[in-house]
């Protein structure tokens, strides 16, 4: 795939995306979408990419939807515009990618691209970083299931008062709040996303990461008993991979391991 509105590079075992379309403040747009996802499924098709790091080309992650993709709002009669369906695959694929994901938020991070952030893995943020739902102040509610996925991340009480106000957060609050797992210098930002990404490449199984990846989003919509017996499962199939048995080398012959990322 060509690519015109994201930046797509491998190093190593890490991937960076960069949402490319600073002249517009990065503005999320279809083709964007399609290569963020194209980018992504590449990644996890590539057996040498063990994370993934999405960031914002200058000084914004992104300013939310370009205005333009609302242009196919529904007419009278229609139950909802062709724009806003079957938007299931594109909110929810992030989780199905069984590799770590990690956003670099370099700037502000505005309705769409609040959205966006919540259902990546990990998030870290430039000091200078802010983030807002803003939509009540358009005349607009959640969207994106972001109504399902902010109470799991904050809690139902602080997802409330951040929506109903539509106030921005700095950096700072989305640190306290939760919603970040880091907030670093400007300058730092990327050297952060990376260090992370490594320390999950270099130290940890790739098969391992990806059942844990499956097994948090699986197990939040599913009861306990439930998760018990998939996770016992899930860790009684661990023992007869390869990545075990190279874990249990690198343990006994005090080494780093070198895990090969196969079953």
């Amino acid at each position: 795939m060509e690519y015109k509105e994201t930046i797509y590079a491998k190093d190593g075992h890490i991937a960076t995306i960069t949402l490319n379309r600073p002249e517009r403040r990065n503005a999320w747009t279809f083709r964007m979408r399609e290569e963020v996802y194209h980018a992504m499924k590449d990644a996890e098709a590539d057996d040498q990419i063990r994370a993934i790091i999405v960031t914002g080309a200058g000084s914004t992650f992104c300013s939310g939807a370009d205005m333009s993709i609302l242009s196919g709002q529904s007419k009278e009669g229609e139950e909802v515009s062709p724009v806003f369906k079957d938007w299931v695959t594109h909110f929810t694929y992030p989780q199905k990618i069984l590799k770590p994901i990690i956003v670099a938020i370099n700037g502000p991070a505005i309705g769409w691209g609040f959205t966006l952030l919540m259902f990546w893995d990990i998030r870290i943020a430039a000091e200078s970083a802010t983030m807002s739902l803003m939509y009540p102040r358009r005349g607009l509610a959640m969207e994106g299931g972001s109504s399902w996925v902010l109470p799991r991340l904050i809690g139902w009480g602080r997802t409330l008062e951040l929506a109903f106000t539509a106030r921005t957060l700095k950096a700072k609050d989305a640190l306290e709040l939760g919603l970040v797992n880091h907030v670093v210098p400007d300058g730092e930002l990327m050297a952060k996303a990376r260090e992370i990404a490594n320390e999950i490449a270099e130290n940890c199984s790739p098969v391992a990461v990806a059942e844990i990846k499956r097994e948090v989003y699986q197990h939040l919509q599913t009861d306990l008993p439930t998760a018990i017996r998939d996770s016992m499962a899930t860790f009684d199939a661990l023992y007869k991979t390869e990545d075990f048995k190279e874990g249990i080398r690198a343990m006994m012959q005090k080494r780093q391991p070198k895990f090969p990322g196969r079953r």
